[in-house]
C-alpha cells in the first residue's frame, strides 16, 4: 500500500490460519492458559507415511522431518467445548503477491491435521482425536487471512514518510492489532496533536526508518533485531 505520498509501504503479507476444534473428549481444561511450544518437532508419522511423503517431495516431503515449533492452543470460550490451535509454519512457504487475493489460499484440512498431530506431542490426550489409521476424527472449523507486516516486524506508526504534512501512517500490526490496537491509536494521535511522544518506542516505529539504506540493510543481514511473532 502507498504511505499518504505515493511511496511504497514496506509492508509484506502472510498466510496465517486457525481452526476451531470441538473437544467432545475433554482432552483439554476449560480454564487451562495458552499453551505454545517453541521447540522444534517432528510428528507422529508411521514408517509408512514418512516414506510416502518424501516420495512425494515438496511441501508434503518437508513434513517428514523436523519442523518449526510455534504451535499453540487455547481453551475457546462458548458452548460446546472447543480449542483455538495456530501454527504458523504450515503456511509458511505460501508465496503472497504485492496485491493479495481477496480469499488467503489454506491449506484447509491439512492444516488442521498437522497442527493437531503437533499439538499431541505437547498434550498427549488431543491424540484421541488421530484414528488409528492416523486420520483426524475432531470435528474442526478453519479459516484464516493475511497479517501485513514490516520485515523487521514492527508497525509503522507516524508521519508518512515523504508525504504532505497531516499524512500519517497505522499499519504493519502484523498479528497484534487487536491486542496493540489501543497502544497503537494512542501513540498516533500524539504524533497528530504534537503530545509528548514515549521515548521507549515511538521512534523505533516511525515509518521514516525505512528511507534509511543503513537500516534496510540491517533488517536484512540479520543486524537490526525484528519484533517478535508466534
Amino acid at each position: 500500500g502507498e504511505g499518504g505520498g505515493g511511496r511504497e509501504l514496506p509492508l509484506q503479507n502472510e498466510v496465517h490460519a486457525k481452526a476451531v476444534l470441538r473437544d467432545d473428549l475433554s482432552a483439554v481444561p476449560g480454564d487451562a492458559p495458552m499453551v505454545v511450544w517453541t521447540d522444534p518437532v517432528t510428528l507422529p508419522w508411521s514408517e509408512e507415511e514418512a516414506e510416502a511423503l518424501l516420495e512425494i517431495g515438496g511441501f508434503e516431503a518437508s513434513l517428514a522431518g523436523s519442523l518449526p515449533g510455534g504451535f499453540h492452543l487455547r481453551p475457546y470460550p462458548g458452548k460446546p467445548h472447543s480449542l483455538l490451535m495456530l501454527w504458523e509454519a504450515i503456511h509458511a512457504d505460501v508465496a503472497v503477491p504485492r496485491e493479495p487475493p481477496e480469499e488467503a489460499e489454506l491449506r484447509g484440512s491439512l492444516f488442521a491435521e498437522l497442527t493437531l498431530r503437533a499439538l499431541s506431542r505437547a498434550v498427549p490426550a488431543l491424540g484421541g482425536y488421530l484414528g488409528e489409521d492416523g486420520s483426524m476424527t475432531a470435528n474442526v472449523s478453519v479459516d484464516g487471512g493475511y497479517y501485513s507486516k514490516a520485515p523487521d516486524n514492527l508497525p509503522l506508526i507516524g508521519p508518512a514518510a515523504g508525504g504532505p504534512r497531516g499524512a500519517y501512517v497505522c499499519a504493519g500490526l502484523s498479528g497484534y492489532g487487536i491486542m496493540a490496537a489501543n497502544a497503537a491509536g494512542e501513540l498516533l494521535a500524539k504524533h497528530v496533536t504534537g503530545a509528548p511522544l514515549p521515548e521507549a518506542y515511538a521512534a523505533g516505529f516511525l515509518p521514516e526508518r525505512w528511507e534509511s539504506e543503513e537500516y534496510r540493510r540491517g533488517v536484512e543481514s540479520g543486524a537490526v533485531g525484528k519484533g517478535f511473532q508466534i
